[in-house]
């Protein structure tokens, strides 16, 4: 089983002499933890943004997707480098799965609305100043209201913990999706398509420890429902037929 980890991080991040290695360790780990929830037999690669069309992922034979977060405000981005993985959010083969940055552009891929979590009320404290200043974040375990009757949430309580680092947002929830999980600050913090495995979390299920599992069981949850689903699809015209010499 093959999941593509799509590292959804600015170029101007990932070319930095200053910037790239600590940013690519972060990447590897995010790997790492997603390897885990695979387990075996199973790979993940990782893909950039820049590579993430449908026909070059479609190349990779995956059966699953993951678009990962990143550290840069969409402000940075230009309409191009962010088209392909557009496109194949909204084509879509396999199952799915956003996780903050990937899930706001799901959102934006499907026509839905988003924006910051506001400015600071007077006396609040910023958590993390050492982005988007004066605004309200989310940072640390945090908990969360989740549906469990969604597929991606098997087995947790109604209100789980997760780690959570953004002040970004879906403002609104795309067409053809329903919310199944909000927060004190966010009411989106998940979706989920009506009609194909895509989901959206906004928080980051693969920052999860010992004393806050939930996220480990929301990527086990995603890679149990794209490995039947490959199980269950008829083999490609590629790997079912012989080639001739």
């Amino acid at each position: 089983m093959r999941v593509i980890l799509v590292d959804t991080e600015y170029e101007g991040v990932t070319a930095d002499p200053a910037l790239a290695p600590a940013h690519r360790q972060r990447v590897e780990a995010t790997r790492r933890r997603l390897a885990t929830a695979a387990g075996a037999p199973g790979e993940v690669i990782v893909v950039a943004m820049a590579s993430a069309d449908p026909v070059s992922l479609a190349a990779l034979d995956p059966a699953a997707i993951v678009l990962g977060g990143n550290t840069t405000d969409w402000a940075a981005f230009s309409d191009a480098s962010v088209r392909g993985v557009l496109d194949t959010i909204r084509a879509a083969a396999v199952p799915l799965l956003g996780v903050c940055a990937g899930h706001q552009l799901i959102g934006l891929a499907h026509g839905a609305a988003w924006g910051p979590l506001g400015p600071l009320a007077p006396g609040e404290t910023d958590p993390d100043p050492r982005f988007a200043p004066g605004q309200r974040k989310q940072r640390g375990f945090l908990p969360v209201h989740i549906d469990p009757a969604v597929e991606l949430f098997t087995g947790l309580p109604a209100q789980a913990t997760f780690f959570q680092s953004h002040y970004w947002q879906l403002t609104s929830v795309p067409a053809g999706f329903s919310a199944c999980a909000s927060s004190a600050w966010s009411p989106i913090q998940a979706i989920r398509a009506l009609d194909r495995p895509v989901f959206g979390v906004q928080f980051h299920a693969e920052r999860w420890d010992e004393d806050h599992p939930a996220g480990l069981t929301v990527l086990r949850n995603f890679i149990a429902l794209a490995r039947h689903r490959s199980a269950a699809a008829p083999p490609s015209s590629s790997s079912s037929s012989s080639s001739s010499s």
